[in-house]
């Protein structure tokens, strides 16, 4: 096994794996440990291009802006390329919208989001990208929600090639349900 993130204490974990059958008696070279990465007070620090405040020829990107996981911290280093690219053109570049992945994590982390929360203090903390960050959904209270015919008998939706046509509706073949056909 290679190390791994735990906030239990060795003796904690080697009980823990001695319960394992075949290591009750095994040696542990490295246990787990408590892991955590550094990051930047972004909303305070950084512009909405990634920029220092202080010093906005300095761009950050990746875990070091408070981004969690892989394809985000490779998601926020895009944009902070993109943005320098654009800078160096002497052109501009438009955030990607906040209804998207990348930009409700980019809202999240230059402090966008924030503005549109309860007031008070706030503590900045890494994440992935959830749906927690991103706006609110919204319907026009005049927009009708489209029908969608249903089968009959299970009450499910009809499949999409299905719903100007008739379909035949089985609840069950051979005792196993199934969709409408």
């Amino acid at each position: 096994m290679v190390g791994f993130q735990t906030k239990l204490k060795h003796g904690a974990q080697q009980r823990v794996f001695r319960t394992i059958p075949g290591l009750e008696h095994a040696e542990f070279a490295r246990l787990g440990g408590l892991h955590r990465n550094t990051f930047l007070n972004s909303p305070k620090l950084l512009d909405t291009q990634l920029r220092l405040r202080a010093q906005p020829r300095l761009r950050f990107a990746g875990q070091m802006t408070g981004c969690e996981g892989y394809v985000e911290s490779a998601g926020i280093g895009l944009i902070a390329g993109l943005y320098a690219a654009a800078d160096a053109r002497s052109t501009t570049l438009a955030p990607p919208p906040v209804t998207t992945a990348l930009g409700a994590l980019l809202g999240h982390i230059t402090g966008g989001h924030i503005e549109t929360i309860d007031p008070g203090a706030r503590s900045f903390q890494p994440m992935n990208i959830n749906f927690g960050l991103f706006p609110p959904a919204r319907q026009p209270a005049d927009e009708k929600i489209p029908t969608v015919r249903a089968c009959a008998a299970t009450k499910r939706p009809l499949p999409r090639n299905r719903r100007s046509a008739p379909a035949r509706c089985r609840t069950s073949i051979a005792g196993l349900p199934i969709a409408c056909l």
